[in-house]
């Protein structure tokens, strides 16, 4: 699947992790790439563009990514965006509020460039409207990510 006349847009307020989200991004095709630092700067700027894909930090400040998450599935010009949380935290209860904010998926930090390219595939292969949020979590015994669970969409409002 080419990306490559797709837009995406990559929030995450760590500047490194932040140009190296947009690198991936870039690597696996996409040529239209915006990178914004917090949850705030990306909604200030949802409404300029017709993104296709959205991959965003969870921990941010002032707006975090699971503010913007809600933000985007309560428009009804936006909530069909797949949108990715991203964050280095492994606790269930995250995954599960994930959910049902409406992520289309989780990817935990740090990841590889093919675990993004399975997502990002996953993510804009399906149409949005037959897409059930599929989150992986990892397995108590080991902590891989071998477990997928489906959970249907529940819309919030700003």
């Amino acid at each position: 699947m080419s990306f490559s006349s797709k837009f995406a847009m990559v929030v995450e307020d760590d500047p490194s992790f932040r140009a190296v989200a947009e690198l991936m991004l870039r690597r696996i095709n996409f040529k239209n790439v915006v990178a914004e630092e917090d949850g705030e700067q990306a909604w200030a700027h949802m409404n300029l563009v017709r993104y296709d894909f959205i991959l965003s930090d969870w921990n941010m400040e002032p707006m975090d990514g699971l503010e913007l998450l809600r933000c985007v599935r309560a428009n009804r010009h936006l909530s069909k965006i797949p949108v990715v949380l991203m964050s280095a935290d492994l606790s269930l209860n995250s995954w599960r509020e994930a959910i049902d904010a409406g992520a289309t998926d989780f990817l935990l930090k740090p990841f590889t460039l093919e675990q993004l390219r399975e997502t990002v595939q996953i993510a804009l292969s399906t149409p949005s409207a037959d897409r059930a949020n599929v989150i992986q979590f990892p397995e108590p015994q080991n902590s891989r990510m071998l477990e997928r669970i489906r959970h249907p969409r529940r819309d919030r409002f700003c």
